[in-house]
């Protein structure tokens, strides 16, 4: 065997499997992946014969007494790892329902050996013939989001090949999670963390419309959007609150500063803006701090940062504003109102990637 076929641990989430697990078991074992970790996620008496039967062909099989998701039971195999083979290069997941070619599994684990602190993920090609319509759909779908929140795009999110070393084996543990929507979490935390992404190109395989999954296309798909949305969503909320204290302090004072700034609009709006957002970013930097990125670390500089970005957001907004007053004629309350929405996904992503940058879940 080579260094890679001794050091890579395969591990195998199984919910009520089909006897081809067996065969494709086989097929692992003839690429030298002869260390696979099986957990039964619950499958009941009916199907104990088929992990009976991997334990007797050299598997490790560990059980949960009911069904707990598949994260739960990915998070099982990660602790019986690091307890209990320590000496271990990396960890390849794959679903059991037949959708991973032995040979894409074999390239993903040399790729996780010759990068252990990166997450290797196995890119499905969704333009070949033969795939189900609501995979290609859900996963266009998801996809788009994902780049439009967190700044990457992955053609394929909710892939289960997946491999990692050892330097990543405690975050994938501490990963909020149980069943499917796990595994997008996984992909916001390497982000949030910094950690690299790297894809692989993979066989497409989906056998009879991929009907053995359990994967549910409803429920599991709203579970795994409420995660790519929550954090979104949280800002989405302290914003419309700091942008109802803005919005209604500057009107006030753009009428207020009239007998002051006669003929001098752009000084007017300029200190109205700097009236009305030295309040609001106060309440907006404590309900982001807190409540969106759940920031325990930034202190002094975190404040800096974020006071960095409310002068640069504050000036862009004005600026935008006198330009759609003065140029395109348009009522300087609407166009504030125009310019603070075009602005608002510039602000998400710059304080989710510098103001409230993880280093920690």
């Amino acid at each position: 065997m080579n260094k890679t076929e001794m050091n890579s641990i395969i591990l195998i989430p199984s919910y009520e499997p089909e006897g081809k697990l067996l065969n494709y078991i086989k097929e692992l074992k003839q690429y030298g992946l002869s260390h696979i970790v099986v957990v039964d996620d619950g499958s009941g008496k009916a199907y104990q014969w088929v992990f009976q039967t991997l334990e007797e062909e050299g598997c490790i099989v560990l059980r949960h007494q009911v069904n707990l998701g598949k994260g739960a039971a990915l998070k099982t195999g990660y602790n019986y790892i690091k307890e209990t083979m320590p000496d271990y290069g990396c960890v390849a997941t794959v679903d059991s329902d037949g959708q991973h070619a032995s040979k894409d599994v074999d390239s993903l684990a040399k790729e996780a050996i010759g990068n252990p602190s990166a997450l290797i993920l196995g890119e499905r090609d969704f333009k070949s013939k033969g795939i189900p319509v609501k995979s290609l759909f859900g996963n266009r779908i998801t996809s788009a989001i994902f780049a439009m929140l967190y700044g990457i795009y992955l053609p394929d999110t909710q892939t289960g090949l997946r491999a990692f070393g050892p330097p990543l084996m405690d975050h994938m543990i501490g990963i909020k999670g149980c069943r499917f929507e796990y595994e997008m979490q996984v992909l916001i935390t390497c982000i949030r963390l910094k950690i690299p992404i790297r894809t692989i190109s993979i066989q497409t395989i989906y056998e009879q419309e991929n009907e053995g999954t359990h994967f549910n296309a409803v429920v599991d798909s709203l579970k795994i959007m409420g995660v790519i949305l929550s954090n979104f969503m949280k800002f989405f909320y302290s914003s419309i609150i700091s942008s109802v204290i803005d919005i209604s302090i500057a009107w006030v004072m753009l009428d207020f500063l009239r007998i002051f700034f006669a003929g001098e609009d752009f000084l007017r709006i300029i200190c109205a803006t700097a009236v009305a957002r030295s309040i609001s970013i106060s309440v907006n930097y404590q309900l982001n701090k807190h409540l969106v990125f759940n920031d325990r670390q930034t202190g002094i500089h975190g404040v800096l940062r974020y006071l960095s970005l409310s002068v640069l957001i504050m000036l862009l907004s004005a600026v935008s504003v006198y330009l759609l007053h003065k140029r395109l004629l348009i009522n300087e309350k609407a166009a504030k109102i125009i310019c603070d929405m075009s602005l608002f996904f510039l602000s998400y992503h710059i304080q989710r990637r510098w103001v409230f940058q993880s280093k920690e879940i």
